[in-house]
């Protein structure tokens, strides 16, 4: 059965500065109609900066939506004809004042697939190096750097609950547990073993 929802006229009813609502009218698998209400979003990308010491950058901000101050990694929405690649580091660099020359991408995510198009753009960033932040005037962040295994521990207690956060720091240890297992696995061939 092919589940693809075919859209048959698309009103936007909302037009803000990040996101904009439309309201669609869809034809189901079926031959049913439907309304689908949809955020389209530009997009974002976050990134997990690790030192050499196994610390992770995360910035603790206040979001209005929930009231509330959450610990979450660097990330921000794409501008316009922005790569993923350039606004994670752009990003990096603004709130967490790091740069780093040696950045891998992660994947993707869709952070609410039910109401939003957004696509979030994951990186692991190894061995940052101080700059300096260079925050937006309504932009009021504070940095702290958490132990990798800490941090992974805080997502496991639900201290950390912000997704893109969860995936890119979850994601990222895995990744570094996985190099280094290659790693003694080549140490050990070198050794005869």
């Amino acid at each position: 059965m092919d589940l693809t929802e075919k859209l048959l006229e698309s009103k936007e009813v909302f037009d803000g500065k990040l996101l904009h609502v439309y309201r669609d009218e869809v034809s189901l698998p079926n031959g049913a109609s439907s309304t689908r209400e949809i955020v389209r979003h530009p997009g974002g990308a976050c990134v997990c900066a690790i030192d050499s010491d196994l610390n992770v950058a995360f910035v603790r901000q206040f979001r209005y939506a929930y009231g509330m101050e959450v610990l979450e990694l660097p990330a921000g929405k794409l501008e316009r004809g922005e790569e993923p690649y350039f606004a994670a580091a752009r990003e990096l660099r603004e709130e967490a004042g790091l740069i780093s020359d040696d950045m891998i991408p992660l994947g993707e995510l869709f952070p609410s697939p039910g109401y939003t198009d957004e696509i979030i753009h994951m990186f692991l960033a190894f061995n940052p190096e101080p700059c300096g932040q260079s925050l937006d005037m309504d932009e009021f962040v504070k940095v702290e750097k958490i132990f990798l295994v800490d941090a992974v521990n805080m997502v496991l207690n639900g201290e950390i609950r912000d997704a893109k956060t969860q995936t890119c720091l979850l994601k990222a240890y895995m990744l570094m547990e996985y190099l280094s297992a290659q790693e003694e696995d080549e140490e050990d061939k070198e050794e005869g073993k």
